[in-house]
Order: C-alpha cells, then structure tokens, then sequence
C-alpha cells in the first residue's frame, strides 16, 4: 500500500460513538476500585493471620520461657539480688544458655509480618479513601 492510500484508509474510517469514551474510563475506574478493594482485603487477612500467629508465638515463647529455666535464673534478681550480683557472670551464662532464641525469632517476626501489614492495610484505606471509591 503507498502512503496516499493508508491516509485514505484513516479518512474513511468511521469515528467512534461519543458514549464510548465515557465507557471505556468508567470501566477502568470499576477495576481500579475491585483491585483496590481486593488488596485491601488481602492485606486484612494478612494482618489478622499476623496477629494470630504472634499470639500463638508469644503463648510458645511464655511456654518455652518456663521449660527452659530462664524464669528461674530471672527470678533471681528479684528474689535475691546480693546473690545474682555476685555471680553476674555465671548467672549471665546461665541466662544466656536457657534462653529460647527460636521462640523469640518467631515473636519478633510475627509483630514485624503485623505492623508491616497494618500499615499496609492502613496505605490502601487511604488510597480509596482518597480516590472516594467507598462513595460510588
């Protein structure tokens, strides 16, 4: 085809409805609020989960506290403070070894997974907010 003939083409074509515009951005903006509403929903599910699982991992680390003995070594500077002074290094080790580094990893991990997706949750409420999707 030679160029005369292309712009014929374009010249010829009919032009597109005047509703098709006023269509096409309103089904865009209905898949941007489903997207919106759907992350929102996620990252609540998330955030819940996250919860959940810090406040089973706190009841294991309490658990794991007590069947170690690190609560007893604890109490200690409570109960008898000239005694644990004295033996600062000892106790310190004792402390140290009877400590559940794992079960607290896990604490640790599930506040970071609750904040962060809290924050999250928090970001895309804004979002529609902002964009006043809950009013449509």
């Amino acid at each position: 085809m030679s160029k005369d003939n292309d712009a014929t083409i374009l010249h010829d074509s009919p032009e597109p409805p005047a509703y098709l515009a006023a269509r096409i951005l309103r089904r865009i903006e209905k898949e941007e609020r489903r997207k919106a509403f759907r992350q929102m929903v996620v990252s609540g599910a998330f955030l819940a989960a996250s919860f959940a699982s810090f406040v089973a991992s706190l009841f294991d680390l309490g658990a794991k506290l007590s069947q170690s003995g690190f609560l007893s070594f604890a109490s200690l500077f409570g109960s008898d403070f000239s005694f644990a002074m004295a033996n600062l290094h000892e106790l310190a080790l004792s402390l140290e070894e009877s400590f559940p580094a794992m079960s607290a990893a896990f604490c640790i991990a599930s506040v970071v997974l609750a904040v962060w997706f809290g924050a999250r949750l928090m970001s895309e409420a804004g979002v529609i907010r902002r964009n006043r999707f809950a009013t449509q």
